[in-house]
């Protein structure tokens, strides 16, 4: 068994019993961690998960963070002209664009809280393609806004690394952020 393998058989022991062993008694919002070169590994067995957690009792609800991060763009009515002042502009105002429309209003939390609202009331919430959020938005932002929201169990895909019980380090360029107060899941 792969050591991917062996961290995600710990996720649904954590997701069966989320109080256990969780001393800041946080929402059950768990970050299923491993290192960015894995990143392909964790994709391809993403079905074989899946269906581990069916086995397990539970629905199953996968919502692409990359996808609904991409509706709010084209939402937006800004991609063309972004397109052409992308040959001119220095890329960080353009990443600071895209990063106001993921933030106004806090649209981006909001999808993210929809879906996860909209999931079954026995589901587990699977939010996958994190690393495609990078240089706009940070898991935690998520993780902080639906603080005491969270009722269904939510499984943040995240490539990087742990740093003790509470640090991540998001694509392992990022600094350690020990601020985290979910499960953290592998990426030792």
């Amino acid at each position: 068994m792969s050591s991917l393998d062996k961290a995600f058989e710990e996720l649904i022991d954590r997701i069966r019993e989320p109080g256990a062993l969780n001393p800041a008694r946080s929402d059950p919002i768990f970050y299923f961690v491993y290192p960015p070169e894995q990143a392909l590994a964790a994709r391809r067995a993403l079905l074989r998960w899946t269906s581990k957690l069916r086995t397990a009792g539970f629905q199953v609800t996968r919502v692409s963070l990359s996808k609904l991060m991409w509706d709010l763009i084209d939402a937006s009515g800004r991609w063309e002209t972004w397109l052409q002042l992308e040959a001119d502009a220095d890329p960080e105002q353009l990443n600071e664009a895209v990063r106001d429309v993921l933030r106004q209003g806090d649209a981006f939390v909001k999808r993210v809280a929809e879906e996860i609202e909209d999931a079954p009331e026995n589901a587990v919430v699977l939010l996958t393609e994190a690393e495609l959020l990078h240089p706009y938005f940070r898991t935690r932002t998520i993780e902080s806004k639906l603080h005491d929201k969270v009722k269904k169990p939510v499984v943040i895909f995240y490539p990087g690394r742990r740093s003790g019980q509470y640090g991540l380090q998001f694509l392992d360029f990022y600094t350690v952020d020990g601020n985290y107060r979910s499960t953290l899941i592998g990426g030792l």
